[in-house]
């Protein structure tokens, strides 16, 4: 019987459409991804082995830097119309609705504010280069009698029904004097907040703890 000859046919795989839908899924990620923003001031937080990530939904964040300097972020994803109105209102403001977007924008993924109130409404009209340029005083809160944080955060409570935050964090710079970080927990605690974490900067477990052995286990 004659032999049957099978035909050789091309092992190439055409790759083009697979490559197209590479390049559509990266596009989306590098458009869809958004960055976590920085820090209104830079802050050098004392080291810890703790491994949490820091969370950034419904998250309060106070930060003060070595001089003493306080700063004020909620990060919470949502429109935070209502807390503006409340800070406005209680204030004397008179913020415009450009102004309030503006403070929006800077407190929920802006990095943070740091002026008195006195001064809010002028640092919100300031331009994107004049503003970028600016360095914020801090908010005052050495002074227990005008701690405008322990305001700050009594506004966000008052826009939230008095619900706290899931969140409530504290980033102090670890060169930081201890009268700082005491005014911080003095707005917490008179607006009766009394849970917070504090953000640090990820250090190594001690070699032969139990931590060290399980983030060092092959």
């Amino acid at each position: 019987m004659p032999r049957v000859k099978i035909p050789r046919k091309s092992t190439t795989v055409d790759m083009t459409a697979m490559c197209d839908v590479a390049f559509l899924l990266l596009t989306f990620f590098m458009l869809a991804t958004k960055f976590k923003p920085e820090d209104v001031v830079k802050v050098a937080p004392p080291s810890s082995v703790s491994s949490d990530d820091v969370p950034d939904k419904n998250a309060l964040q106070v930060l003060f830097d070595k001089e003493g300097k306080v700063f004020f972020t909620y990060s919470n994803g949502d429109e935070l119309s209502g807390f503006v109105d409340v800070v406005s209102q209680q204030q004397n403001l008179g913020l415009n609705d450009v102004e309030k977007k503006r403070l929006i924008k800077i407190l929920n993924g802006g990095g943070g504010i740091g002026v008195p109130f006195g001064e809010l409404k002028q640092v919100l009209d300031l331009d994107a280069d004049s503003y970028k340029a600016f360095k914020q005083p801090g908010i005052p809160a050495a002074d227990s009698a005008n701690n405008q944080l322990r305001t700050w955060i009594a506004c966000l409570l008052a826009s939230n029904g008095g619900k706290q935050p899931d969140n409530v964090l504290v980033k102090g710079d670890n060169g930081a004097k201890y009268p700082a970080f005491k005014e911080v927990l003095r707005a917490f605690t008179d607006n009766k907040v009394f849970h917070f974490k504090l953000v640090t900067a990820m250090a190594d477990a001690p070699p032969g703890s139990a931590l060290w052995d399980e983030r060092h286990k092959k």
